[in-house]
């Protein structure tokens, strides 16, 4: 009788002691697990871009991750696969998840909208960058660049550089925000010289595109001079397309047709020093993604906050190309 009193008490001693020390590791592997956006007081910001495809949007990316760093908050950064669906998706995620605060760089103004409303509904306020969103779905602040004096911008430098003659434009998809504003600065610009013509044609931001509309639309009108895209990336295709029907010509030499764009990335500036483009109109990404998180972190502290914001555009050609200041001499790439 002793030694089965003996047994069960060393039996039941064990496993006492077993328990205790599966505890222990649970407590401890739970803490080591513990991310920095659950720490209290740390607040939660969604950020939904456009598409990660550009390499100004992964430039964004970027100037958003290092200013939430400085400024202490948690950001979680999702592409949007330049996709609506994709992008509502996201913010019923992000509602789902309980964040403080939205920044959205929208794929389509009006297509977004019911989805910033429902996160409005749901007490999560709305900050745009570098797109908006339509009137009715009310947002926080926007964060935008100055597009239709970008596109007005482009145009001077045409008309000043050509003095006359027939501009070809090649625009973002129709109905989209930075296309419409671009386009009609452009337009407006080139009014002002009653000697340039300017055709229009679609181009969806796509570089194959540009490829094919330039070497048709010179091959029906080899007198354009001047060649005008809504984004830098179309400039890779505009060469393409140039070198295809034999027009390509670098720049100072006896008929270069004239190339320019807008977003500053760093392709652009490298075809800016080989002369393969002229110009192209800078908008920095860095500053607008600090700006994002800055006006963020003051919303959320209570402080007011403008209800728009621009970043001003900034020419650069072969004069001003190699300085240190512009985003595409910074950008580090992925």
């Amino acid at each position: 009788m002793k030694f089965i009193k003996g047994v069960l008490l060393f039996a039941l001693l064990f496993i006492l002691l077993v328990g205790c020390s599966s505890n222990s590791q649970s407590t401890s592997a739970n803490v080591s697990n513990k991310s920095t956006s659950d720490q209290p007081g740390k607040k939660k910001i969604a950020v939904l871009l456009y598409s990660h495809t550009f390499q100004f949007m992964v430039a964004l990316d970027q100037g958003i991750r290092n200013e939430a760093a400085k400024q202490g908050v948690d950001v979680t950064v999702l592409d949007g696969q330049s996709n609506s669906q994709t992008q509502l998706n996201q913010i019923q995620d992000s509602i789902a998840k309980k964040v403080d605060l939205i920044i959205l760089d929208p794929a389509n103004s009006d297509e977004i909208a019911p989805g910033v409303q429902k996160a409005k509904a749901a007490g999560i306020p709305v900050i745009t960058v570098d797109g908006v969103v339509s009137k009715g779905a009310n947002v926080v602040s926007s964060i935008a660049f100055n597009n239709e004096e970008a596109g007005k911008m482009a145009a001077k430098y045409i008309t000043d550089t050509l003095g006359k003659g027939t501009a070809l434009e090649l625009t973002g998809a129709p109905g989209e925000y930075h296309a419409i504003l671009r386009g009609g600065g452009f337009d407006k610009g080139l009014a002002l010289d009653s000697g340039f013509k300017v055709q229009t044609k679609n181009a969806d931001w796509d570089a194959q595109k540009s490829k094919s509309i330039t070497a048709d639309s010179l091959t029906a009108n080899p007198a354009i001079k001047a060649i005008f895209t809504h984004n830098d990336d179309m400039q890779r295709g505009v060469l393409s397309g140039l070198r295809q029907v034999g027009k390509f010509v670098p720049a100072g030499k006896k008929g270069h047709i004239t190339l320019v764009a807008v977003d500053g990335t760093p392709d652009a500036l490298n075809r800016i020093r080989s002369g393969e483009q002229d110009a192209t109109v800078n908008q920095d990404p860095f500053v607008m993604g600090s700006l994002a998180v800055d006006t963020a972190v003051n919303y959320l502290a209570g402080k007011q906050v403008p209800k728009q914001q621009f970043t001003p555009p900034a020419l650069v050609t072969k004069k001003n190309v190699s300085d240190p200041n512009l985003w595409g001499n910074k950008f580090k790439g992925n």
